[in-house]
């Protein structure tokens, strides 16, 4: 079985406060876009096992992948073991939900092939247990996620746009980015009093917000450089997706999203202070 497992970019992050449970309270705009990573199941009798081509993503029960498999298995009771083979083109730890929607996609799909035991808000719930970020993946339509990003609601009407992601080649800590967040600072910058006012088309380029930006540019300055790019080179719209590193850049026309797609890829190829960064041309997955 082959699936290609996508990521998503946030145009629109709040963080409302600190929960009981030590998660915070979100308010997020999400989308996916057409940047895969590829992932082959196959039946191996042997057990449960991940292989994986990039040397951060972790071959063991640690890896969301792997224990989405392994819980579907338990639940459902179908099927053998299986041996997950994925390929890597979402950089890892940039904000653009990669373990997420591994994990997602692993549920969606031994679902399927097993003639679909669980329903679309069963294997949202189960992924919940998994992750934040994986109930979104799981239909992977533009919507608005609250709590720790597990309460979806789904956006109907969205305008669609070009994507250009940046990614510095580093990434920065998710809980550091939290322990920085000046929560008075963000009450003062609120754009959205509730998400589920808006019901007619929604324009990301009038959402883009991300409590977590500042906090992350502290930590990795090169952040904000990458946003001075994608401003130069013709964005409509420009945010840090996630807790970082990564950077999107929204672009209405497919010419001018391709012309700098390439005028940034040669600058990366050609410029050493910037040769680990990373340059993706997608779309919105509406």
């Amino acid at each position: 079985m082959d699936l290609l497992s996508p990521a998503k970019i946030n145009l629109y992050l709040e963080v409302v406060g600190k929960r009981a449970d030590g998660y915070h309270e979100l308010v997020m705009l999400m989308t996916a876009i057409s940047l895969y990573d590829r992932i082959r199941i196959t039946t191996d009798k042997r057990g449960f096992s991940i292989v994986c081509d990039h040397p951060d993503v972790p071959e063991n029960e640690s890896n969301l992948a792997l224990r989405a498999a392994m819980m579907f298995m338990n639940r459902s009771g179908y099927g053998n073991p299986v041996t997950i083979h994925l390929e890597k083109n979402i950089p890892v730890g940039a904000g653009l939900g990669g373990g997420s929607s591994n994990a997602a996609t692993v549920l969606s799909g031994l679902n399927a092939f097993h003639g679909n035991p669980f329903e679309d808000e069963e294997l949202m719930a189960m992924g919940a247990e998994l992750g934040s970020d994986v109930p979104f993946f799981i239909k992977g339509r533009p919507a608005w996620a609250q709590g720790r990003g597990e309460l979806i609601n789904y956006v109907e009407n969205i305008k669609g746009y070009h994507v250009i992601v940046l990614f510095p080649g580093t990434h920065v800590s998710t809980p550091l980015v939290y322990k920085k967040l000046n929560f008075g600072l963000t009450k003062k910058e609120k754009k959205i009093k509730s998400p589920l006012l808006y019901k007619g088309l929604v324009d990301p380029i009038n959402h883009l917000f991300n409590d977590l930006e500042l906090p992350a540019i502290e930590i990795c300055s090169e952040i904000k450089i990458l946003k001075d790019v994608l401003a130069i080179h013709g964005a409509r719209g420009v945010l840090m997706s996630g807790s970082g590193s990564s950077v999107f850049g929204l672009y209405s026309e497919t010419n001018a999203a391709k012309e700098a797609y390439d005028t940034l890829k040669s600058y990366v190829a050609h410029h050493e202070g910037c040769r680990n960064w990373k340059v993706f041309l997608a779309e919105m997955i509406i």
